[in-house]
């Protein structure tokens, strides 16, 4: 093969590369908020879909926990949020795996801590390609202090 058609393949193979980057981190950033809103409508459907089974949480309330899907083992599911909004400031991708990190703002509802204040917090999502599709694998968010 001529130094030209060489050079042109590795041309095509780096703009392709390159156009498929934005395409993945806008998937991720999609996925980051369908959790959202799943999470603001206790939809377990649709968080069953997002979430892999084993899904590691180190939490605001200090615990890191298996979190569940199920209503009844899931806390998260029992917990009312009126709102909750994520801004996702960097995707990065390693091999199979996404860091989503950003904040979130949410307001707790009743019965839990800080019900009805304006909670701001960290966060940091892993996600890993499985089988073709992104699964939240691990989780870590904390309360910012005022």
């Amino acid at each position: 093969m001529s130094r030209g058609v060489l050079a042109l393949i590795a041309v095509l193979c780096a703009t392709t590369l390159r156009a498929q980057a934005p395409a993945t981190e806008a998937e991720i950033r999609r996925l980051e908020q369908m959790e959202v809103q799943a999470v603001l409508a206790k939809d377990s459907a649709m968080l069953r879909t997002l979430w892999d089974k084993d899904l590691v949480v180190n939490n605001p309330d200090n615990l890191v926990v298996t979190a569940k899907v199920d209503p009844v083992d899931r806390p998260v599911m029992q917990k009312a949020r009126s709102e909750f909004t994520r801004v996702v400031e960097k995707v990065t991708f390693r091999g199979d795996f996404a860091f989503s990190m950003g904040s979130e703002t949410l307001v707790p509802g009743a019965n839990q801590p800080r019900a009805g204040q304006t909670v701001l917090r960290r966060y940091t999502n892993i996600w890993m390609r499985q089988g073709g599709r992104w699964k939240l694998v691990a989780r870590h968010a904390n309360v910012v202090c005022p």
